[in-house]
């Protein structure tokens, strides 16, 4: 049930900036999409040929959320 609440908020967030602890580790991109309890979120390189990657994220595996408000 939590799992379907925080994708329903998630999609209201998609384009935005924000930040997904998984574990110990801190991802920080936008949000590009969320589903089958999955976020997608590109993450930039601050490096010279500004590269991108998609990470996947398991809703289940997100410690918490940092949204810019």
């Amino acid at each position: 049930m939590f799992e379907s609440f925080l994708s329903t908020q998630l999609e209201q967030l998609i384009g935005q900036d924000l930040g997904v602890a998984v574990g110990e580790e801190m991802y920080r991109g936008q949000l590009v999409s969320v589903t089958n309890s999955v976020l997608t979120l590109v993450e930039a390189s601050d490096t010279y040929e500004r590269e991108t990657r998609n990470l996947l994220v398991p809703l289940s595996q997100v410690s918490y959320l940092q949204v810019n408000i």
